[in-house]
């Protein structure tokens, strides 16, 4: 009896356990927690991102640039890191009335360069990349490390005569794995949709399909609509999926399918007619598709339709950010820097203002949705921050939303009221 009874026991302690241990959310998955902890880390990470907009409009005036070399979050240590270059100066900013508050909340490590000598350094190393026309790179300040980043995607692009001559200014160059592939991506939905179906819901990650020649699939990104116009909408895509010379239409490609049967409609803008910015702006003439303020997230048992509730800018160094694409689905990473430049492979084929992730996604999730979680009280809700425009092994660059809304709006006035589509509209 006393055996029985001890089985029992042991029994009800795994069932709760597991309960317990449960990863179903994407920052539990991230972060290494449990379900139950996400609201409290969430809360924390909201606390150190608010500390951190504080403090780095200061750490920008002339009085402290020389001596501070940005910041990042740490989330695993509950603070924010300040790298600091002149501990002489520490004293007088803790003793700032807007920073004294707020000063268990962050750490001061010791580095080499300030944030005024990573800026100078990246003008100068950007500025003989365009001399030398590299290719296939991506150009950015990594705050942690303290160094300007130079990343290859391409190992059959030969850049030697600029590596060679960048290498003495000690920038950190990293190069892609050839071996870049998925051995875990989980298909366990088909979601086929028949294009006689009445009404499609149309999702942030899922695909889209142009049929000019020699482009293929991308991910959609985000619905746009006017503020004074009705019943007229946009989706957001990535240069990617577009061709210069064919006519450019596009059909909407669910996860987990090989279709492309439902039409959506037409490019009617490109960002490469603006300047360097990476964007396709797709003008929705199918009436059977229902605009939606949600994104893909069907691999999941829970939290599989997040909803956006605003488009924010994101501005901290190691914040968490997600996307959602059609190849990849949904993956969580860090932001690894801002103000990025990318070189593709064509002449004079530069991007740039781009996010640096260490989101995982494939050539396909170009366009996808980028975003975070927006709060501590609803994980469910989420924040637009830009769609993804290139990929490579632990490396995806984003253009923002705020970028791709900007552009799209001096296109043209008749687009001067454009917004994102969120909850409420």
């Amino acid at each position: 009896m006393r055996v029985i009874y001890l089985l029992i026991i042991l029994f009800i302690s795994l069932q709760n356990y597991s309960i317990y241990a449960q990863q179903n959310h994407p920052l539990a998955k991230l972060w290494g927690i449990n379900d139950t902890e996400v609201r409290e880390w969430l809360d924390a990470e909201s606390h150190l991102i608010l500390v951190d907009g504080i403090l780095r409009p200061i750490l920008d005036n002339n009085t402290f640039s020389s001596s501070f070399g940005g910041t990042y979050i740490d989330i695993f240590q509950n603070w924010l890191v300040v790298n600091t270059v002149n501990y002489s100066k520490v004293e007088e900013l803790l003793a700032l009335p807007d920073i004294s508050p707020f000063k268990q909340s962050l750490h001061f490590e010791n580095v080499t360069y300030s944030m005024k000598e990573l800026k100078d350094f990246f003008q100068e190393i950007t500025l003989m990349a365009d001399s030398y026309d590299v290719r296939g790179a991506l150009i950015y300040i990594n705050v942690e490390l303290n160094n300007v980043v130079i990343y290859f995607f391409y190992s059959g692009i030969d850049n030697t005569e600029f590596i060679d001559n960048v290498v003495p200014l000690g920038p950190e160059i990293i190069y892609a794995d050839p071996q870049f592939a998925s051995q875990n991506i989980i298909r366990p939905r088909q979601r086929d949709v028949n294009s006689r179906n009445i009404v499609v819901n149309v999702f942030g990650g899922d695909g889209v399909y142009n049929v000019a020649d020699g482009v293929g699939l991308c991910s959609v990104g985000f619905w746009l609509k006017h503020q004074h116009l009705q019943n007229r909408f946009y989706i957001t895509t990535a240069l990617h999926c577009y061709q210069y010379v064919d006519p450019n239409y596009f059909y909407y490609t669910p996860w987990n399918s090989n279709l492309h049967e439902l039409a959506i409609g037409p490019d009617i803008y490109e960002g490469r007619d603006y300047g360097p910015y990476d964007l396709v702006i797709i003008s929705v003439e199918n009436e059977d598709l229902n605009p939606q303020f949600v994104i893909r997230n069907d691999d999941a048992d829970q939290y599989r339709e997040l909803i956006i509730i605003n488009d924010t800018i994101i501005s901290s160094n190691y914040a968490h950010i997600c996307k959602s694409g059609v190849i990849t689905h949904l993956t969580c990473g860090y932001v690894l820097g801002f103000d990025g430049m990318f070189y593709g492979i064509e002449e004079n084929d530069r991007t740039l203002e781009l996010i640096i992730t260490d989101l995982y996604g494939l050539l396909g999730d170009a366009g996808g949705s980028v975003f975070s979680f927006a709060s501590p009280n609803n994980l469910l809700a989420v924040n637009g921050h830009g769609a993804v425009v290139t990929v490579g092994p632990g490396i995806c660059a984003v253009q923002s939303l705020d970028t791709i809304l900007f552009v799209f709006r001096s296109h043209n006035e008749l687009f001067d009221d454009v917004v994102l589509y969120v909850q409420g509209e």
